[in-house]
C-alpha cells in the first residue's frame, strides 16, 4: 500500500477562526482524517498524523474549538467566578484568596480551568458573565431584584455564593446571625459607647436594614448591618444609640483614620466597644484604640478569622472560606444541595 502524503495546503479565504472543514478542504482529505489526528491518534499511521498537524500548523489552526467541542457534547471544561471586587483585592483579601483556593482545589481534581471576572465594588453587572466562554458560572456577588431574572434565566451550571435568589442554589453563611454574635459579644461587656464599622449602604438600604423585623437580604452588607441592630435591641437599645462609620471594604485600612477621627471628639476616658463587619477593618483600628488615651476599650470584634486575627488576639466570626470554595464548585458541578455554612464566635483577648 503507497504511503500517504498530504499536499501543500491550498491558503483558505481569511475568516475569524479555522473550523475542521475549512481544514480538511484545504488539505484535500476528509473531515474525519483530520479530527482523528488530534481526538484519536490511534486512528493514524504516525507518519501521516504528523503530517496532517505539520500541515494544520501551517495555516495556523491548532485543533478544534474547545468551547464549541464543550457544547456539542455538553462537557464542563472551565468555570468562571463572577467577584465582588477588582482583581488587585481578590489577589490580596485573605478571605477571597482562601475562597478561590477552594476552588481551584476542587478544580483541579477535574483537571478544569478557571476565569475569573472581577467586577468594582459590591454593584455587579452581569454582561460579562453571561458573554463568558466558561462551561459554569459562581457568582460570588450580590444579585438584587433587577437581576435576578438574568441569575435564573442561565442555562449553564450556576451556583451563588453569599446571595440568595429563591430557586438558585447557593453556598452562604447566616451573615445577620453572625453579626448578632458579634454584637452581643461587644455589649456583654458594658461599654458605654459602642462604634459599628460597617459596609456602605446607600440610604434606602441603610435605613430598611436599621429596621425591626428586616425582610432576608441577598446584601451581605444589609445582612450585617440587621444582625447589629437586632442585638442592640436585644439588649434593650435603639440602633441609633450606637455609633456608625460606614468604611469601603476595598480599603480597610482607612478604618484607622476614621476611627482616629471619631475617638478625638469622646470624653476623657470613654468605655468604648467597636463592632467592625470584617476583620482588616478591626485590625486597622486596633492599634488607634490601644494607643489613645482617650478610650478605654471594652470590647473589639471582627468578622472572618483571618490568620492575622488569631495573632492579634482578636475576637472574631468564624467562616471557612476555603471550604465555601470547595462547596460552591460542588453545587454548580455536581449538583450538590444548597449549603448554610455554620458560623462561630471566637473569643480572644478583645
Amino acid at each position: 500500500m503507497p504511503k500517504q502524503t498530504i499536499p501543500a495546503p491550498a491558503v483558505p479565504a481569511k475568516k475569524t477562526r479555522l473550523t475542521l472543514n475549512d481544514v480538511a478542504q484545504a488539505l484535500g482529505i476528509s473531515r474525519t482524517t483530520v479530527s482523528n489526528a488530534f481526538n484519536r491518534p490511534e486512528q493514524l499511521s504516525k507518519a501521516l498524523r504528523e503530517d496532517v498537524l505539520g500541515k494544520c500548523r501551517e495555516l495556523g489552526y491548532f485543533g478544534p474549538d474547545p468551547a464549541a467541542r464543550a457544547l456539542r457534547r455538553r462537557e464542563v471544561r472551565e468555570l468562571a467566578v463572577v467577584y465582588h471586587h477588582n482583581l488587585q483585592f481578590a489577589l490580596n483579601d485573605p478571605v477571597g484568596m482562601e475562597f478561590l483556593r477552594g476552588v481551584a482545589a476542587e478544580l483541579d481534581k477535574r483537571q478544569m480551568s478557571m476565569q475569573l471576572i472581577p467586577k468594582m465594588g459590591r454593584t455587579l453587572e452581569l454582561a460579562a458573565a453571561f458573554h463568558t466562554t466558561a462551561d459554569a458560572l459562581i457568582v460570588h456577588a450580590e444579585v438584587d431584584a433587577e437581576l435576578a431574572p438574568q441569575i435564573k434565566a442561565t442555562t449553564k451550571p450556576l451556583a451563588l455564593v453569599d446571595t440568595y435568589v429563591p430557586g438558585v442554589p447557593s453556598v452562604r453563611i447566616d451573615d445577620r446571625h453572625g453579626a448578632a454574635l458579634a454584637m452581643g459579644h461587644a455589649l456583654a461587656a458594658e461599654p458605654e459607647r459602642v462604634l459599628v464599622l460597617g459596609f456602605p449602604l446607600d440610604p434606602k438600604h441603610r435605613a430598611q436594614a436599621r429596621k425591626a423585623k428586616v425582610p432576608r437580604s441577598p446584601s451581605v452588607a444589609v445582612e450585617r448591618t440587621a444582625g447589629y441592630a437586632e442585638a442592640l435591641r436585644a439588649h434593650g437599645l435603639e440602633p441609633d444609640q450606637a455609633d456608625w462609620i460606614e468604611v469601603d471594604d476595598a480599603d480597610p485600612a482607612s478604618a484607622a483614620g476614621d476611627v482616629r477621627r471619631y475617638i478625638e471628639a469622646l470624653p476623657a476616658r470613654t468605655r468604648l466597644a467597636v463592632v467592625a463587619a470584617t476583620d482588616r477593618m478591626a485590625l486597622a483600628a486596633l492599634p488607634v484604640l490601644r494607643a489613645s488615651r482617650r478610650v478605654q476599650l471594652a470590647a473589639l470584634t471582627g468578622f472572618d478569622d483571618i490568620p492575622e486575627a488569631a495573632a492579634a488576639g482578636l475576637t472574631t466570626i468564624r467562616q471557612d472560606a476555603r471550604l465555601k470554595g470547595e462547596l460552591a464548585v460542588q453545587v454548580a458541578l455536581d449538583g450538590a444541595k444548597p449549603v448554610l455554612m455554620p458560623l462561630e464566635l471566637v473569643v480572644r483577648a478583645t
